[in-house]
């Protein structure tokens, strides 16, 4: 049973970022690969500095939420709690005043480069 919290913590985390991406790309909007959107999207001080602050309020509902699915009782109520999370989590983004498919998208970049890495610090 830990195992599949375990796991259903790990989905729910890793979904919020593929779950607006595709209510997104539902919505109409054009679909970019992602080296592309890299590419053609530098990243403003402005937006790394709202992606800082909405990544503190994220880490703070992650780490919430992961002890709430670890003392779930069964499968219904572990999804329950991650729609939960990723409502909690988008509205936290949101209130920073960042759009969701920026904020993934920056996080997205942050992973793998390392210049972009270092001016977050700068914001922390």
């Amino acid at each position: 049973m830990t195992n599949l919290k375990t796991l259903t913590a790990a989905i729910c985390f890793a979904t919020f970022g593929f779950a607006t991406t595709a209510a997104v790309a539902q919505e109409g909007a054009p679909a970019q690969p992602p080296a592309a959107q890299q590419a053609a999207a530098p990243i403003s001080d402005t937006d790394l500095e709202k992606f800082v602050e909405a990544e503190e309020k994220v880490a703070e509902i992650r780490e919430e939420f992961t002890q709430k699915l670890n003392d779930a009782k069964d499968q219904e109520q572990a999804q329950s709690l991650q729609l939960e999370a990723q409502e909690k989590m988008m509205e936290a983004v949101g209130e920073v005043g960042i759009e969701v498919p920026v904020y993934n998208q920056i996080a997205t970049r942050i992973q793998s480069d390392p210049e972009l890495q270092q001016r977050a610090q700068e914001f922390n």
